[in-house]
């Protein structure tokens, strides 16, 4: 996990960013009983030697809507992984695993009866049911995906295998957004900030595309949540605005703040005070080249004087004094 998938996780935690994925992927908005609360998303597991270890999903939230409850497992990536569909697979796995030990425990603790139809063994009655697991994978990268989606693309060609047999085989799928590939019409509908992190990131081929990206959005960008800003500098080259900016705690939202187009502005400023300033040194410099050629040319000074005034060699200095009209 590096940083950007650190980013990633910390800006894709809000419910209203949530609330947009999920109803750009639906073409349809949730419905009023609509809620989610994250839960701990912390997986243990042993490797093959018995050492634990551990899987940790980007996002997993208690939801509930249509009446139904169930768990939500948010994934980023950013770059194309070949074995997704399998890591998928393998937390839904411990996800499920973590639910049935839950329910073991709870039916021992509370010296549930079993009847016959009920599974004394594994202390699991006919009327205890799993939570669903629903996945969504938000693929944030450039390039366009061209890994596995399913589990049986990862797998060999199974063709000259009997059609029954072949149907033995379980298959595992992966539903994937691309994130940069959102149509600005379906971005305009969105009732979150999404719409303009992801408007930024569509602007990154120039400074020039994206800084009027940012003037365009004043509104919001004079007010950008510094989680919004992690994600930004994460896919964008914005180091100097990032050591301008100065962040101010925002009690509605409980996130920081800051104020993208000031640190735009005063960037700006402080090039153009640097422009200024150098022309001002080359002109004093122009300035002196041109006093010492003329009065080597009037026989005041001698070339090599000249030259070490001017901090150049002789050769130099005489080809500035041919600049100048005279000959040396």
């Amino acid at each position: 996990m590096g940083g950007p998938n650190n980013a990633l996780r910390a800006y894709m935690k809000r419910p209203d960013r949530i609330r947009s994925v999920l109803e750009y992927y639906l073409r349809e908005d949730l419905p009023v009983d609509w809620e989610c609360r994250q839960r701990d998303g912390f997986l243990p597991m042993r490797d093959r030697k018995g050492r634990l270890t551990f899987r940790e999903r980007d996002y997993l939230g208690e939801a509930r809507a249509w009446g139904v409850r169930f768990l939500l497992g948010i994934e980023n990536q950013q770059t194309v992984n070949l074995t997704y569909p399998w890591r998928l697979m393998e937390m839904d796995c411990l996800t499920y695993g973590r639910e049935i030990e839950a329910i073991r425990e709870g039916n021992e603790e509370s010296g549930a009866g079993y009847g016959p139809e009920d599974d004394f063994k594994y202390r699991f009655r006919k009327g205890d049911v799993l939570e669903p697991v629903v996945d969504l994978m938000l693929y944030w990268g450039k390039k366009e995906w061209k890994g596995p989606k399913t589990l049986k693309g990862m797998m060999r060609d199974m063709s000259p295998l009997p059609r029954r047999l072949r149907r033995l085989v379980g298959n595992y799928r992966t539903a994937m957004i691309p994130m940069r590939s959102i149509p600005d019409e379906d971005l305009r509908r969105m009732g979150s900030d999404l719409k303009y992190v992801l408007g930024i990131l569509k602007c990154t081929s120039s400074r020039k595309q994206y800084e009027q990206y940012i003037l365009e959005n004043r509104e919001y960008f004079t007010r950008i949540p510094r989680s919004a800003v992690d994600v930004i500098d994460v896919f964008t080259n914005i180091g100097d605005i990032r050591s301008r900016l100065q962040y101010e705690w925002n009690q509605d939202n409980g996130e920081e703040e800051t104020d993208m187009c000031k640190a735009l502005e005063d960037i700006k400023k402080h090039e153009m005070k640097k422009g200024v300033k150098v022309g001002r040194k080359q002109g004093e410099r122009l300035g002196t080249l041109k006093t010492l050629c003329a009065l080597v040319n009037d026989g005041l000074l001698k070339a090599d004087e000249a030259a070490r005034r001017a901090n150049l060699s002789k050769k130099a200095f005489g080809m500035e004094m041919k600049k100048a009209g005279y000959r040396y």
